[in-house]
């Protein structure tokens, strides 16, 4: 089984990941809601080094039923999802390079999105059952279009979607938002592409890793995620027409 190598980080990485947390950290204390800093705080994250994964699984099963489990690279959707229905949140262990510029992700995600901008939501428990439950509706199936269809729905919503907080106000939820500063910004300005929750408009909207999305979906609140893959369970997936060349990507 891969595992963090704790000892190979670099100076310049750990000051990457305190130049990223506490950009970040002051970028979003506004724009996201109290759950997130929760989890961020039960976790034990800190700006001042980068985290240990062990470290930071102590925290995690002491309050959840999940583990957070190191991969040397992204995994596919299929794989990420497969994870999810054993309560395993992969995450990787590389963190990009030159944040000091505009705090974009250069390419696949990092750890700083897996484990800053991702995990801290995983407390929440409407999150968590979300998650495990879409990675349970993922194992029956081996067509490439059923991966695509749920992991389209867990991007839009854990990855670009946003999120009213208690007093009503619209704010970051999506990791891929909480990670980038540029995408967030854009975000947040696009009030005309904000979107309610609803499955089949979800569902509808295709979704490419680094492309701008069309739409931001609003969770009103967290029940929204219980509400959406009760549906989802009940009434099962639309048939969708997918491209070969994503189909090929989910698989």
């Amino acid at each position: 089984m891969y595992q963090q190598q704790y000892h190979q980080y670099t100076i310049r990485q750990q000051q990457t990941w305190n130049i990223l947390y506490t950009k970040r950290a002051e970028a979003l204390s506004a724009a996201v809601s109290a759950p997130f800093w929760n989890g961020v705080n039960a976790l034990e994250l800190k700006a001042y080094f980068i985290p240990e994964f062990t470290k930071v699984n102590f925290h995690l099963r002491r309050l959840t039923e999940w583990e957070l489990v190191a991969v040397e690279e992204p995994l596919r959707p299929r794989q990420v999802l497969a994870r999810w229905a054993r309560q395993k949140f992969p995450a990787v262990t590389s963190l990009r390079v030159h944040p000091d510029v505009d705090l974009r992700l250069q390419g696949e995600k990092d750890m700083f999105q897996d484990l800053f901008s991702h995990l801290p939501w995983l407390l929440q428990p409407e999150v968590a059952d979300f998650m495990q439950r879409l990675g349970q509706l993922s194992l029956p199936h081996k067509d490439p279009t059923v991966t695509d269809l749920l992991w389209r729905l867990a991007q839009h919503v854990l990855g670009n979607g946003l999120l009213r907080d208690e007093h009503g106000k619209v704010t970051l939820f999506g990791a891929n938002l909480l990670s980038n500063a540029p995408v967030a910004e854009l975000a947040m300005k696009s009030e005309y592409a904000w979107r309610p929750m609803v499955l089949e408009d979800l569902l509808g909207q295709p979704y490419k890793a680094g492309e701008t999305p069309e739409a931001y979906f609003v969770l009103e609140s967290f029940s929204d995620l219980t509400r959406l893959v009760d549906k989802l369970e009940r009434e099962g997936l639309p048939v969708a027409e997918i491209p070969a060349s994503w189909q090929l990507v989910a698989s």
